[in-house]
């Protein structure tokens, strides 16, 4: 599952540091682990950006990856780098 936050200036994203994927931009994701995905999502959220998502709207489930993705308008809140040894502002 992933979820797209944005504000008034544009989608906020990162760039992933490591893997194959070095320098390319991101959005949130991660994994279900069985998890209900809006409950696996907030959990993602909370540990690589630093933010509580009170809510949040479905978007689309992507067929091709099987990923339910969200969408989720954060301009009260500043998303912080949690992880800065994975991805960078």
């Amino acid at each position: 599952m992933e979820i797209v936050t944005y504000d008034e200036d544009g989608i906020w994203m990162s760039t992933r540091l490591k893997n194959l994927m070095k320098g390319s931009l991101q959005v949130v994701f991660g994994k279900s682990d069985g998890k209900e995905s809006q409950t696996a999502i907030r959990k993602e959220v909370r540990e690589e950006i630093g933010l509580e998502l009170l809510q949040m709207q479905y978007l689309v489930t992507d067929q091709d990856y099987d990923c339910d993705i969200y969408i989720c308008d954060i301009e009260r809140f500043k998303p912080r780098c949690i992880e800065p040894e994975k991805a960078g502002p």
